[in-house]
């Protein structure tokens, strides 16, 4: 078993990466890894490798059965044996197992349950994506996002992470409102806050606002919408503002990400300027959540950005190649939400991952 050693002292954790969805169901495949239970300090324990491990008959109570939203933790606890072996565990809690504590057990792994889309139904707006463990968000120790939280999160083939829904609110108000990414859930929009506070709101909860490239992989294979139906999108010109997270079964992504197209547009990290009849404009700066406040002037002509997908009301027009290049990012007008994207912990840490969880 490999070992690392770091200012720690030794810690074992042998292929702490590499947990992932099984291709027989709703079942995980992990590695063997030697961990201390407890952190650390704790005692160090051995756990086996595992093939169609099963969440649902190795839980602590809360995970029998399986829900669409649901996030599911697993973590490795003591045998019982007391022959320094663990198991896994899953639960739905997100700090410690049903039975256990912080000192006896560890978090090592989790995933997102949600609906599905594989790359072969891309587009297809007749297709029922299923409700499942998603694949592209499991999680462990070293593969996972580097800051923002794991829950509601699905992996791009480019190793960033975005947030499988909208964003909304998880707790806060104004400046200090911490979004997650939560299905049945009132996505955040533009109406409180301006689009430029969005940047601001999203780093609150450890999230990058996502550009127009990501925009375009993580929406790869959503159904375009529809002007008289919210069948493939919430997009029916008829509608008269958005829906909860998820509320369209057909509005998911080749990439697991939902309402990439309809619902709200996703403000995307682009901006550039038009025109040459620069001046200085108060009122661009001292928008949304500080509009009361003074910051200045924005010196420029006409002020753009980018959103993607479409909104509530924008019918056949919404779908994953939908961009917007006209944009405004101090307008505040109820049709732009906010989506998360995060890098992946592979990237940003070395030494110390074997810390995590």
């Amino acid at each position: 078993m490999t070992r690392l050693v770091t200012a720690d002292g030794p810690a074992a954790l042998h292929q702490a990466g590499n947990f992932e969805k099984s291709g027989n169901g709703d079942l995980i495949n992990g590695p063997e890894i030697g961990l201390n239970i407890g952190g650390l300090s704790g005692r160090g324990r051995r756990l086996d490798s595992v093939t169609d491990w099963d969440p649902t008959t190795n839980e602590d109570g809360t995970a029998a059965s399986l829900a669409l939203g649901d996030d599911v933790y697993i973590y490795a606890v003591p045998s019982g044996n007391g022959d320094g072996q663990a198991n896994l565990l899953a639960s739905k809690n997100a700090t410690v197992p049903d039975g256990f504590t912080a000192a006896t057990s560890r978090k090592v792994s989790g995933f997102h349950f949600g609906r599905t889309r594989p790359l072969s139904e891309a587009h297809n707006s007749a297709y029922s994506p299923p409700t499942e463990i998603v694949w592209n968000s499991v999680w462990d120790l070293l593969n996972r996002p580097a800051l923002a939280p794991v829950e509601g999160m699905a992996r791009l083939k480019n190793g960033w992470w975005i947030s499988i829904y909208l964003l909304s609110v998880g707790s806060g108000a104004g400046n200090e409102t911490v979004p997650v990414s939560r299905y049945n859930a009132t996505p955040i929009k533009d109406d409180v806050f301006a689009r430029r506070d969005l940047p601001s709101i999203a780093a609150n909860n450890g999230f990058f606002i996502p550009t127009a490239s990501l925009f375009e992989e993580y929406a790869e294979g959503a159904p375009e919408g529809n002007d008289n139906d919210n069948d493939t999108a919430w997009a029916d010109t008829s509608n008269s503002g958005p829906t909860a997270t998820g509320t369209v079964a057909k509005a998911v992504s080749s990439w697991n990400i939902v309402d990439a197209a309809g619902n709200l547009f996703d403000w995307l990290d682009e901006q550039y300027n038009i025109g040459s009849g620069f001046s200085h404009r108060e009122s661009d700066a001292d928008v949304g959540m500080y509009s009361g406040a003074n910051r200045g002037t924005v010196y420029s002509d006409d002020w753009r950005c980018a959103r993607g997908g479409g909104h509530f009301g924008i019918g056949a027009q919404a779908g994953s190649g939908a961009l917007i290049w006209n944009a405004n990012p101090e307008n505040a007008n109820g049709n732009v939400g906010l989506r998360g994207a995060s890098t992946s912990s592979r990237t940003t840490r070395t030494a110390k991952w074997f810390g995590w969880g």
